[in-house]
């Protein structure tokens, strides 16, 4: 039986301190120590967020220090050398979203894990959530009847710097690593591999691209499409709309805190028809209030909440530790394949709309 479970932490930015401070709301675990490229960095982050050590260098901590599982929170274009060096020095790890930039090396942190018989997982947050999960279990349960469609979007309007994660190709920046990564990987979980039917967008400056737009065909016949923007402020959401009623995430897409639930039957008169009654519904005021009234998928719309504890982060820890205590290498929620399946569907969006494929890192 495991006992106090030890993390490791590479990378020193906000998603690092947001995992930490989530570690808090949940029992027998503890960050051990973080890691950087800057002692400094690595220090004012441990003093800050009451880390015990702060660690120089990413292959001294994952050699040196007893961890159960080391969580990598580094630049997207970083994973793939960092896990490959944790894993090779037998630790665990939780890797933030995506698992790696390209299809290739998610592919090679897999194969490292697999060989190896260790656990591996990419910290896709969202799916760990209660409200997600519902999504799922409601979404398979046909409380909506058949599934047609799904949409999805995540918008931030950034300045662009050309030095930072997001912007910078070598560091694997641009909308679909950073924040189209969540709808993507919920429409894996829900629906399966897709195939790209379309895909258009904006490429800046540096070469990564920063608006997305997409159309994928999920198995089934389920229509995706989904936006990513760098530059825009957007939605935030993800909905799900069947024959019988439509199932929405409550709250933004990374951290849901509900669900808006509205059910309807399929209507059974041809709406193209003549009636005579026509005049007066089309007038005025009372068109306006009918229209409201009566919007497709308005009929029993409800919003049920389904919170999360502390800042929503632990849900993924406790799946490693759990997995761990399992004996399982993997997660059943966030399976190694669906995450290669993810980053192959942005590779070819990434092709398709003429954006840097960043660079791939060597052992």
């Amino acid at each position: 039986m495991m006992g106090r479970f030890r993390w490791g932490i590479f990378g020193t930015g906000a998603v690092s301190a947001k995992f930490v401070a989530g570690l808090a709301a949940t029992r027998d675990v503890e960050a051990s120590f973080v890691a950087s490229r800057s002692i400094e960095k690595a220090r004012l982050f441990a003093a800050a967020m009451g880390v015990p050590r702060a660690i120089e260098g990413y292959a001294e901590a994952a050699a040196g220090h007893d961890v159960d599982a080391i969580y990598i929170a580094t630049p997207p274009a970083e994973h793939v050398r960092h896990a490959l060096m944790a894993l090779e020095a037998g630790v665990p790890v939780l890797v933030e979203k995506p698992l790696a930039f390209a299809a290739e090396d998610a592919a090679r942190i897999a194969e490292a894990a697999r060989s190896r018989g260790l656990f591996a997982m990419e910290a896709m947050w969202t799916r760990f959530l209660p409200a997600a999960r519902r999504l799922k279990d409601q979404t398979a349960s046909g409380a909506i009847g058949e599934i047609r469609m799904a949409t999805g979007s995540f918008g931030v309007s950034y300045v662009p710097a050309p030095n930072s994660n997001l912007f910078d190709p070598m560091l694997g920046g641009g909308a679909i690593a950073h924040l189209g990564a969540y709808p993507l990987s919920i429409g894996q979980w829900l629906f399966g591999t897709p195939e790209l039917k379309h895909a258009t967008g904006t490429i800046g400056a540096t070469g990564v691209d920063e608006d997305a737009a997409v159309q994928l065909l999920y198995p089934g016949g389920v229509i995706g499409s989904f936006t990513a923007s760098l530059r825009a402020w957007g939605p935030d959401d993800f909905d799900v709309m069947g024959t019988h009623g439509s199932i929405g995430l409550h709250g933004p897409i990374v951290r849901p805190y509900g669900l808006d639930v509205a059910t309807r039957p399929p209507r059974m008169n041809d709406a193209t028809q003549f009636d005579p009654k026509m005049r007066l519904r089309e007038t005025g005021l009372f068109h306006q209030l009918l229209q409201r009234l009566d919007r497709p998928g308005r009929g029993g719309r409800t919003t049920r909440s389904v919170r999360y504890a502390g800042n929503g982060y632990q849900h993924q820890a406790e799946e490693v530790r759990d997995c761990m205590l399992r004996g399982d290498i993997e997660s059943r929620i966030m399976p190694l394949d669906d995450s290669i399946a993810v980053a192959r569907s942005a590779d070819a969006i990434r092709r398709a709309i003429g954006a840097s494929q960043g660079s791939n890192v060597p052992n």
